[in-house]
């Protein structure tokens, strides 16, 4: 390894490169000539004067970090850090009162000694790589160290939900502190999770508390926000109900008519005395927009369409061109017969259905006793395959087949997106003496199109066989007598 060695003389920062080869005067007892390191010349001179002052700040920095991070070589060393916080915190006034005095020469020999193992390596003359080495490691270790808050993500909306939930629990912090919980206690408590935070016991030990409900909604109702635990059951929601649709349809071929699904999103409100109707809902009630079974949901101007499986050559694509709102909310508010029943620009108060200040009592007119509303927004989306043509229609579904089976007649007609399908499957055996059959672009009902078609017998044999006479609206595939579909009645001819 090659080594840089910067002096300051005069005022002028020097660097030199000196290589592990030995030169031609190096093996007859001269002075080796200095070679440019590729780095140390495209730096400038004052960052590598900054770097190497900074250097002694940086190897401390990056020994603290790594106790804290229960990365360094010695974890021994961060499991002592955490018996003396606790000493000290639990015994605070007795180390005080009797090894007060030891304590400030404990600390000097700690510098000491810190001091000495800092001299150590820089007495080994680093490189400039080493450096932007050690700031690498230094970096890496900082941001695994604030990653549990950075990793929150927390905007200005998460920060008022937890300033108002930190208020609104100070009354029950207090009677905690003064009865049960002292503050050497907290104290103590919340120095030790800090301090083994990341140690590979304390992430264990969260992963299996993770896993209970009761640890997941005590979290919610302590701090105002969902962590992604509270519905961590996949098995419901808007995206899982899009799953079950389409496994229930059965879509397995590319090029299928479009599968047409209705999203629906809930807007809540709360009424505040000298503020009015507001987005600011409680911690622990629903947020600001859910789905049907109260599920947290984006707004509808930041929603996106769920992703398909790759693969599968499907993609979702918006029919509606924006939101609009249920002026019915569901049925529940009756309009009449020539007012729209949706509306793309609503008013602030439209659709809404009152509810009282625990969500019971719904009625359709506002009053003082009423304290929460929502109302209904909808958006219909189609599941066409990859790179196909806008669709022009709305009531087309692909109806898919499996061969040798009884054919099901399955009609899928306004699925919510809460996860409440309104999916109708009737199953009506079809024919089973009936020939493969190829529709228009304009498909119709399938027991409408084999009552039109005519039909005549055959003697072939023991069997009957059925050949079907297209009409207008069907095509027959041309194929050679030897690939033509038929199918053949086994039931003996009288």
């Amino acid at each position: 390894m090659s080594s840089v060695s910067i002096a300051e003389e005069d005022g002028e920062t020097r660097a030199s490169f000196t290589g592990r080869s030995s030169s031609l005067a190096e093996r007859i007892g001269g002075e080796p000539e200095p070679q440019s390191s590729p780095l140390l010349s495209s730096t400038p001179v004052t960052v590598s004067r900054v770097l190497v002052r900074a250097y002694p700040y940086l190897i401390i920095a990056d020994k603290v970090l790594s106790v804290l991070t229960w990365t360094g070589d010695d974890v021994w060393v961060s499991t002592l850090v955490l018996a003396v916080y606790a000493a000290l915190v639990l015994y605070f006034e007795s180390v005080v009162t009797f090894f007060g005095h030891i304590s400030i020469v404990a600390l000097l020999v700690g510098y000491s000694f810190m001091d000495k193992c800092v001299e150590q390596q820089i007495n080994e003359k680093p490189t400039l790589d080493d450096i932007v080495h050690l700031l690498t490691s230094l970096n890496v270790k900082a941001d695994l160290f604030l990653n549990p808050i950075t990793s929150l993500a927390l905007t200005s909306y998460d920060i008022k939900r937890i300033l108002f939930t930190t208020i609104f629990l100070s009354p029950l912090y207090v009677i905690l502190t003064f009865f049960i919980f002292t503050p050497r206690s907290f104290l103590l408590t919340f120095g030790l999770y800090v301090l083994s935070y990341h140690s590979s016991f304390s992430r264990v030990t969260r992963k299996m508390l993770w896993k209970f409900r009761m640890v997941r909604l005590l979290s919610f109702y302590l701090t105002g926000l969902d962590f992604g635990g509270i519905n961590i059951n996949k098995d419901s929601g808007i995206f899982a109900a899009v799953k079950r649709v389409n496994e229930k349809v059965g879509i397995q071929n590319k090029d299928g008519k479009p599968i047409l699904f209705t999203y629906v999103l809930y807007e809540n409100q709360r009424r505040w005395l000298g503020i009015g109707w507001t987005a600011n809902l409680l911690s622990y009630e629903r947020t600001a927009w859910t789905d049907e079974f109260l599920n947290e949901s984006s707004p509808t101007d930041k929603f996106t369409l769920p992703e398909t499986e790759e693969g599968s050559g499907l993609a979702w694509r918006w029919v509606d061109k924006t939101w609009r709102l249920d002026l019915t909310n569901d049925g529940a508010i009756q309009l009449p017969s020539s007012k729209p029943k949706t509306t793309a620009n609503p008013n602030s108060d439209d659709g809404y259905i009152y509810y009282d200040n625990t969500w019971k009592k719904p009625s359709t007119e506002d009053s003082f006793s009423k304290y929460t509303r929502r109302r209904r927004w909808i958006r219909t989306a189609e599941m066409v395959p990859v790179n196909a043509p806008p669709s022009t229609s709305k009531a087309s579904v692909d109806r898919v087949t499996t061969p040798h089976e009884p054919t099901p007649v399955i009609e899928v007609s306004n699925i919510k997106a809460s996860g409440s399908t309104s999916t109708s499957v009737s199953k009506e055996n079809t024919p089973l003496k009936r020939k493969s059959i190829r529709f228009d672009d304009t498909p119709k009902v399938l027991e409408a199109v084999l009552q039109q078609q005519e039909k005549r017998k055959v003697s072939f044999g023991e069997h009957n066989v059925i050949v079907e006479t297209p009409t207008e609206n069907t095509k027959v595939e041309d194929k050679p007598a030897d690939e033509t579909e038929i199918e053949m009645d086994h039931e003996k001819i009288d």
